[in-house]
């Protein structure tokens, strides 16, 4: 066994790409990923609500988030 201490990450870390969108549930308006989709099936890590909507459905602001 190797005592050698590597402080290098195994992966690296990841820089931010301003061209990735923002996505969050239109149930409970809470964050799910980054990226770029044109449409979206899958159902919220947080309120376990199906989604099925389309990019423009997906991107709204956050002004009416509760």
């Amino acid at each position: 066994m190797n005592d050698n201490k590597n402080t290098d990450p195994i992966v690296p870390a990841m820089k931010s790409d301003p061209a990735l969108k923002e996505y969050r549930c239109p149930h409970c308006r809470k964050f799910l990923f980054k990226g770029n989709v044109k449409k979206l099936n899958m159902v919220c890590h947080h309120c376990h609500e199906m989604i099925i909507e389309d990019e423009s459905e997906l991107i709204k602001p956050e002004i009416d988030a509760i």
